[in-house]
This record gives structure tokens, sequence and C-alpha cells, in this order.
């Protein structure tokens, strides 16, 4: 045998070895009817002395009698050592050596009785010894059979004789019986033959049956273990980038906020260097954010919130996003609503429609974009056309793995992208249980389409994320905002920029002594932005944010600027707001009054325009005069996520 048995060491034995191992399987099948062939013997010795009794030598009956009994004692108890024994395949051959002896006697014991005890004058005698040979020779077919050269030596010692006693009567009738049994004799050689060979292919299929067995159970045991390891790397990685969120999330911050600032006062030569410089951090935010998102969806921390969406909302703010960028390019993007409600997260299933559309809108470079929603089997179809090159049918396994990016993306500008949206628009669906499905033809465009299941419950209206604020800058003359922020450069940097629009700012490290003082000489404080993470030696973002509303006596808005995920720190305002509530109920009015006090959760990195569009807005300023931004103070708010 060759091929699989080879692998995991089963293959290193030689053609010599594995036909020893088929030959102990041979010889198990034999010594396993041992037993049923010595009843038919003793039966049959039986059979014959009770009808020979009379006429027969009655010493030389006994005597032939007692010696097919110990034939077959001698018989059983080698059966009975060979089940005993061990390692069977490693002294094969003397067990079929020894099996072979064990057919020399029984085929001579019979043989002699059919020589010795054949009458010329009792007919009835003849016909009982022939039927009781014949049985017995043909009885124990399945048991000698199964391994030829015992077969051969026990059918030739035990019928040849009695052919050999009829031809020498020397009487026409019994020739014509010799030829009869001879021609018998033939045809059960023959069949013994065939029925040898079926059971040594039988022992032979059972063998390599056991090794491929062996085989299955050796590469699911390395499968499990290949898994378990693939695993725990997943694990590790994903403890890894979880770690190290707050940490690449905080420097990212700080330096986002400095080149902000950097750029109001960079003129002439300075200036090209620090739109540069700009734009290499927005590039690594984007970056560090997607790799990030990769890990939170694979190790399952987000988790899908699914309620009943209003499509038409979320094109529309897709609609005021993109149009502007697909303008630019010259193409046309249209949008056909559905008025048809889905059950979905809105803010991940905006997520997908966002960076297919951002791709389509990418890659068309002439024509248009179809955001389209539409009936299909019972769900709707949520479909992104383009009129771009095309994916070609080898790349569209490859299109949804990190970093892979296919010819039509290398032929546009090589910085359009890290070959990472895709692969989380994958995750997403997948998160979702929304099937996405892809077809292309190369030269004419693509289509994307994710399939949602239609709702039957009425959407609840929502307020604005912060992803889909506008990205202008409003200024915040008069307002005065607490910051908590432990890292001292971001500390800076936001008491900086949030002082350029206009406000005054109270900055603190943490919620301590020099705080309270300060608080407590303010006219007003109009809302708090803090981080969650404040140190290991002292209190969370909330707790934080708890104390300062106890201490203004109303519940200020909040915004959380964080690298937590933004369900965690809800999930610990809660806590955390029940537990005062408890512990001070006359508070209560202080701490909070409904949902509408939870904080508005940015996660690090964000952008300044994102920022100053949050803020604007949990303090209702957003209709107040609105200022543009410089050419790149702020990136679009889809960068910001």
């Amino acid at each position: 045998m060759s091929g699989p048995l080879t692998r995991f060491g089963f293959a290193e034995e030689t053609p010599e070895q594995r036909q020893e191992k088929i030959l102990a399987g041979v010889m198990a099948s034999v010594y396993r009817q041992v037993p049923q062939s010595v009843l038919v013997s003793i039966v049959g010795a039986f059979a014959l002395a009770m009808v020979l009794w009379n006429w027969i030598n009655q010493d030389l009956l006994l005597g032939w009698s007692l010696l097919i009994l110990l034939e077959s004692l001698s018989r059983l108890r080698l059966s009975y050592r060979f089940r005993r024994a061990e390692h069977i395949a490693d002294s094969v051959d003397w067990w079929a050596t020894r099996w072979v002896v064990q057919a020399v006697a029984a085929g001579m014991l019979w043989g002699v009785a059919g020589f010795m005890f054949f009458s010329d004058t009792q007919p009835l005698h003849q016909v009982v010894l022939v039927a009781v040979v014949l049985s017995v020779a043909f009885g124990s077919l399945t048991l000698y059979a199964s391994h030829r050269p015992a077969f051969h030596v026990f059918m030739l010692l035990a019928v040849l004789p009695l052919i050999v006693r009829m031809i020498w009567v020397q009487d026409p009738t019994y020739y014509t019986a010799a030829v009869v049994m001879t021609a018998v004799f033939l045809f059960t050689v023959l069949y013994g033959r065939d029925f040898g060979n079926a059971v040594f292919e039988s022992v032979k299929n059972t063998y390599e049956n056991e090794v491929l067995v062996e085989q299955l159970v050796a590469e699911k045991r390395m499968a499990e273990e290949a898994r378990r390891e693939a695993e725990n790397a997943t694990r590790s990685k994903t403890q890894f980038f979880a770690a190290a969120s707050h940490d690449l999330r905080q420097p990212l911050q700080a330096i986002g906020i400095y080149v902000s600032l950097l750029k109001k006062r960079a003129h002439g030569p300075l200036e090209p260097l620090v739109n540069n410089l700009s734009t290499a951090v927005e590039t690594l935010s984007k970056l560090v954010e997607e790799l990030l998102e990769i890990s939170r969806l694979d190790s399952g921390s987000i988790q899908p919130h699914v309620e009943p969406v209003i499509i038409d909302d979320m094109f529309s703010l897709l609609e005021q996003e993109f149009t502007p960028l697909a303008a630019s390019k010259g193409l046309s993007l249209r949008i056909r609503r559905g008025g048809i409600p889905i059950d979905s997260d809105a803010l991940l299933l905006q997520r997908v429609i966002r960076n297919l559309l951002a791709n389509a809108i990418r890659y068309s470079q002439k024509g248009g974009v179809l955001l389209a929603a539409r009936p299909r089997n019972g769900l709707i179809s949520l479909e992104i056309w383009d009129t771009g090159p095309g994916i070609k049918q080898g790349e569209l396994d490859r299109i949804f793995e990190e970093f892979y990016r296919g010819e039509s993306s290398k032929a546009e500008n090589s910085g359009s992208g890290f070959g990472l949206g895709l692969s989380i628009v994958k995750r997403i669906c997948g998160l979702l249980g929304h099937p996405l499905i892809v077809t292309t033809r190369p030269g004419t465009g693509t289509v994307f389409r994710v399939e949602v299941p239609r709702s039957s419950s009425p959407p609840r209206i929502k307020r604005s994320s912060p992803e889909t604020l506008d990205v202008t800058i409003r200024p915040l003359h008069g307002f005065t905002f607490v910051v908590i922020e432990d890292n001292a450069e971001i500390l800076n940097s936001l008491t900086r920029l949030i002082k350029s629009w206009g406000a005054e700012v109270v900055p603190s490290t943490g919620y301590n002594a020099q705080l309270i003082k300060r608080i407590s000489v303010q006219q007003r404080i109009d809302a708090i932005l803090a981080d969650h993470n404040l140190g290991p030696h002292s209190i969370s973002g909330v707790e934080a944010v708890f104390r300062v509303r106890e201490l203004v006596g109303f519940p200020i808005p909040v915004v959380m600027l964080t690298a937590v995920q933004g369900v965690d720190v809800l999930s610990e305002f809660q806590r955390v707001m029940h537990e005062r509530m408890e512990l001070s109920p006359t508070m209560t009015s202080s701490i909070a009054r409904s949902r509408v006090e939870e904080p508005t959760v940015l996660q690090k990195p964000t952008t300044a325009a994102v920022l100053n569009n949050t803020l604007a807005e949990i303090l209702g300023i957003t209709t107040l005069p609105m200022v543009r931004p410089t050419a790149d103070e702020t990136a679009s708010a889809s960068d910001a996520t």
C-alpha cells in the first residue's frame, strides 16, 4: 500500500511487514472458527464410530476416535493460545506453520478413516463413510480455505485416500464413484481457492480501513491541535490589539489635534509640509482604526443591535455625503429609495454601504453610481452599481482578504486604500447575517448586493450619529467646557483646540481637588468632555462625570472621547448611574433624569470637525452661524470612523 498510508508514519512499514499484518488478520479469522470446526469433527467421528462399531475392529476404531479427540483438543488449545497471544504480527509465520501442521494431522486422520474403514461388502457402511468424510472435508472448507497451504494439504490428505480406496476395489461402479468424487474434489479445491482469495482481500481491506481510520484520527487530532493553535494565535492577536487600542489611539489623537492647530499657523513654505503631515496622520489613523475594527469583529466584541431601520433616511445621509465626491469626479450618483423599513443595526449597515459606495466612486472613472433598495425573494436587496473596470473572475474569491488589492485598485492611486474595506464589509455582513453577493463583468462594472430582512415593526427616531454630523466648524463663544483627560499632551491639545473655537475650558487630568475648586468659581459649566480611562490610580471617566454633575447640580451634557468601545462606556454609565441614585436619591435630578442624559461616545482618534459638531449638537447650537474649516483642518466624517 502507498499514498495516504505513507503519512503520519503508517507508511514507513515495508511490504513484507504489511503482508505479515494481513496474514495475522487471516490467521485471526481462521482461529476464530476453530470451535465450530472442532464440533463438526467430533460429531462426525462419533457418528462414524456408532455405525461401524460392530463391523470394524473396535480397538482400531476406538484408537482412531481418541486420536480425533486429541487432535480436536489440540486445535482448541492452539486457538486459545492465539487469542491470548500479543503482537501476533511479530510471530505470524510461526502461527501459520503451526496451523499447517494441525491441518496435516487432521487430514491424515480422516484420510486413514476413508482408506481403512472402507468395506467392499457393506454398501450402507460405504455410504455413511463417504458422507461423513465429505461432510467433514466440506464443512471445514471455510476454516482451512482461508489459509491456502493448510487447505491444500488437508483436502489432499482427507479425500484422496478414499478415492484411492475406491479405485483399489477394481470395479466399474467404484471407478465411476471415484471419478465423481475426483470432480467434486477439484471443484471444491477451486471454490476453496476463490473463497480464500475473498477472505484475504477482505482482511486486506479491513487492515487498510483500520490504517485509514488511524490516519483520519491522527489528522483530526492534528487538525484540532492546529485549530487550537490558530484560535490561540487569533486570541493573542485580539488581546494584543485590545490592549494596544488605548495606547495606539492616545498619541494619534494628540498628534491629530496638534496638526490641526499647526495648520492654522503654517504659512509660506511650511504649509505644504504641514498639509503632507496632516495627510500622513489621517492615513495612519485610518489604518489603525481599520485594523482595530477587524480585531474587534474577529473577537466578537462588536455585537449588533438589530432594530427597525428606515432605509430612506440612511440613503439621504449617504447621498449628502457622497454626492459632492461623485460630482468632483464627474460622476452621477443616483439614489433609488425603497420606502420599506428593515431589521438591522443602523450604524453597522451604514458602515457597509458607505464602504461599498466609496469603492464604487473611487474605481468609476466615467458614468455613475446607483444606490438602490429593491424587494427580492421576500428580502430587501440593497444594491450598489458602478461603471468601473469590474473585477476579474480569478479575483472574486480574494477581494475580501485583508490587504488584498486587485489590479483595478493597483491601477488607481497607490494611496487609495489599504485593502481592508471589503474585509470589514464581509465581516460585518457575516455578523449581521446579511448575505453579501457580488456580480461583475470586467470592463462594464460591478454590483454589490446586501440582502436584509423586512421589518414588521415601526422604526424609532434616533438622534444623529457623530459619523453623520456636518463637517463644518461652529463657533462656541460663551460656553464653558470641563475637559478631563489623563494624558497631558492630549489635554493640552484639546484645551487649545476648544479655546480656538471661542469657548472657555476647565482642564484637569482627573477628578481632583483642583478641579473641584475651579468648578466652584465658574459661573457656568455647559458640558463635559472626558476620557473613560483616567489612569490606574484614578476613578473612571464615567464616575468623574457624575461627580461633576453633582457639583454643578444639573445633568449637563457629556461627550466621552475614549478608546473604549461605546457599548462598554454606556453599560458602565448605566451601572454607575443606578448605584449613585440608590446611594443618594436626593441627587437624582443632578445625576440624570432620563436616557437623554446618556453621554455621546466618540472613539479616539477623531477629527476636529467631528468633535466640534458633536459638542455643538449636545448643546443644541446647530443653528448658529457656521465657519468652514481651512482646507485640511478636518477630515471627512467617514474617516473619523
